[in-house]
């Protein structure tokens, strides 16, 4: 049993800490190292970084000396951090605490491992060279502020008057020189240092004027652009970096909802925003998947930064080559839900923009295709224009011309984290989605239900309609077919009635109307039947040989079935009118003498003019009987 009277130091247990939530997933290294405030930053970052480097190698060194096995209470994280220290860091371990001495007491047999175990060499940093990006924050001072307080300190500032040579500007960043600093040509309160240039010891850092936020996560709040008194949701918050930026543009003028339901990471927010001096801002630990415009009243901008798997971040240590598949569609699944929850639950929302810190298409392109094929109130935009049109890196072009709208900021090329952003607006009258796919969606039940309700909350048309055996749909569409089969053999005979029941009512505005009505008007002229039956008989055909087809196309023999009812109504009120004038002239010229025909005749003409006139034509035929 350890003995706790003697306690590991700080720096260790702090390292072991950040070291398993880097291994989990649940933040970036230097996110969570500077949330620490731990006085050694530098020989914390130094070990986590050495730690995960070696991550195979202590995962051998520790089945081999059998550590864990023999001292079950050791924490795992702990043992391999003071593991990496004794090896590979310092070569020594200070003090006299018991999870020190145990790792002391296995030194030798570590150290007879270890000369056979070999580094993998997939194991490795995944560092990119980039500028030190610092923005201001201008709830705080203003640019022009923070500009005159480096240059008093010494620094030089540098600028690039073409704001659309963005290769040029390029090349400008890559040649400052160690005290030269310049401004962003796309995001105004953005200024650019040297490579590894400190600021963590800066007073304005320390004291909120400036942050210390990398260009491309700045990039979708930026292309958001929320006019001051807007009302705007981020759905994923944490840490707080684009809600301060929001608040910001803003110029802290109307409302901010920061969601975050992860409650460490909220408590993480809360104090970032506290930090920036912001007051639109309300913070709400909450998940985000349970709220709508009735917990959210109101919103018109909003801004979708879910979770992902962070393979664009520069400063994050690659375990493993290659994400699994597993993962990455579990993250695409939560990703497409929140997105589509942004695009549907709130009415008065004007953009949305969807971002990730991904260069996975599973996690963009792929889930901006599968959300805007099923959405008909948004339309995707494209995203080089809020950046004067000068970039250099959009999406891929296996998605068509959807992947031109997307756009992504590259390490390699754009000196920044990978990132990919793409925007969505509201389509306007007139407008609509060219990414909609009708074949995957319940598009004529939609266009009715949204007549009889006008604007509504389409989730659940979209949620329904992304898988193709969709029970709902399966149910309704034959009992469709059976109504349109009796319209076409049994109903065309009975038109003269309806025909005088719409003049009157004017009732039937949709087909599902005449498909209910008409099914119970079934005594009338049998000859007018005929004819025209014989007439649209292929069409008949045609129909019934369509409901033998796949599930697939049900959906386009609906939308023909219902052009057929439009055409058959047509001709029906045409061969009527015809045949009412041939039958009373024949009745006149052939059947003048007999009295009991011309009152037949007297019969049909009077059911024309007469509501009732249905009723004594069955009184009369019982009569002849």
């Amino acid at each position: 049993m350890f003995d706790h009277s003697i306690k590991v130091p700080r720096l260790y247990k702090t390292t072991a800490k950040i070291y398993r939530q880097v291994k989990e997933g649940t933040g970036s290294l230097k996110q969570l190292v500077y949330e620490k405030k731990h006085p050694n930053i530098k020989a914390i970052y130094a070990l986590v970084v050495e730690a995960i480097h070696r991550d195979s190698e202590l995962n051998k060194l520790i089945e081999r000396s059998e550590i864990l096995k023999k001292e079950p209470r050791f924490d795992p994280w702990l043992a391999r951090i003071l593991i990496t220290e004794l090896l590979f860091g310092k070569l020594k371990l200070p003090g006299e605490s018991k999870p020190i001495k145990t790792v002391l007491a296995y030194e030798q047999i570590f150290k007879a491992h270890n000369s056979d175990i070999v580094i993998p060499k997939s194991s490795e940093v995944n560092q990119v060279n980039k500028p030190r990006y610092v923005r201001v924050n201008t709830l705080s001072c203003t640019v022009n502020e923070a500009i005159e307080n480096f240059s008093e300190e010494g620094w030089v500032l540098s600028k690039h008057l073409d704001n659309k040579d963005y290769t040029g500007f390029l090349e400008k960043i890559i040649q400052l020189n160690e005290d030269e600093f310049i401004p962003d040509i796309h995001i105004p309160n953005l200024l650019i240092f040297p490579i590894k240039t400190q600021f963590y010891r800066h007073p304005a850092y320390k004291n909120g004027q400036i942050i210390l936020q990398d260009k491309a996560s700045c990039l979708p709040v930026h292309i958001l652009a929320p006019p001051p008194g807007s009302v705007v949701l981020d759905m994923c918050a944490a840490p707080g970096m684009k809600t301060t930026q929001v608040a910001a543009i803003l110029n802290d003028q109307g409302l901010v909802y920061a969601v975050e339901k992860d409650e460490r990471r909220f408590k993480t927010l809360e104090k970032i925003v506290e930090s920036s001096k912001a007051t639109c801002i309300k913070c709400f630990n909450k998940d985000i998947l349970t709220c709508d415009n009735e917990t959210f009243p109101n919103v018109e901008y909003i801004l979708v930064d879910p979770s992902c798997s962070g393979s664009g971040l520069t400063d994050r240590l690659t375990v493993e080559e290659k994400q699994s598949q597993f993962r990455l569609n579990k993250l695409a699944g939560f990703q497409i839900k929140i997105l589509r929850a942004a695009l549907t639950r709130y009415p008065n929302a004007k953009r949305v923009v969807y971002s990730t810190c991904s260069t996975y298409l599973e996690e963009n392109e792929d889930v901006v295709r599968q959300v805007l094929e099923t959405n008909l109130n948004f339309k995707l935009v494209e995203a080089k224009q809020f950046v004067n049109n000068a970039w250099l890196n959009f999406g891929s072009e296996d998605f068509g011309e959807m992947g031109k709208f997307c756009l992504y900021a590259k390490p390699e090329l754009d000196l920044t984290n990978g990132f990919f952003v793409a925007v969505f607006e509201r389509v306007q009258e007139g407008e609509e989605n060219m990414f909609f796919n009708k074949k995957n969606y319940n598009y004529k039940k939609y266009e009715q239900d949204k007549k009889r309700r006008g604007n509504f909350n389409d989730e659940e048309y979209e949620q329904e309609n992304t898988i193709d055996d969709d029970p709902k749909t399966l149910e309704e569409k034959p009992k469709r077919r059976k109504k349109n089969k009796l319209i076409s053999e049994q109903e065309i005979p009975e038109e003269n009635n309806g025909i005088v029941k719409a003049n009157q009512k004017n009732v039937i505005n949709n087909d599902e109307e005449i498909l209910e009505e008409r099914p119970k008007k079934k005594k009338k002229n049998k000859s007018i039947s005929k004819e025209i039956t014989e007439e649209n008989n292929e069409i008949v055909e045609y129909k019934k040989k369509k409901k033998k087809k796949s599930k697939h196309l049900k959906e386009e023999i609906l939308e023909e079935k219902y052009e057929v009812v439009e055409e058959i109504q047509n001709e029906k009120q045409k061969i009527l009118r015809i045949k009412d004038n041939e039958q009373i002239q024949e009745t006149e010229e052939k059947h003048k003498p007999k009295k009991k025909k011309s009152k037949s005749v007297d019969v049909e003409e009077t059911e024309l003019k007469d509501p009732e006139g249905p009723k004594k034509k069955k009184h009369k035929k019982k009569d002849k009987e």
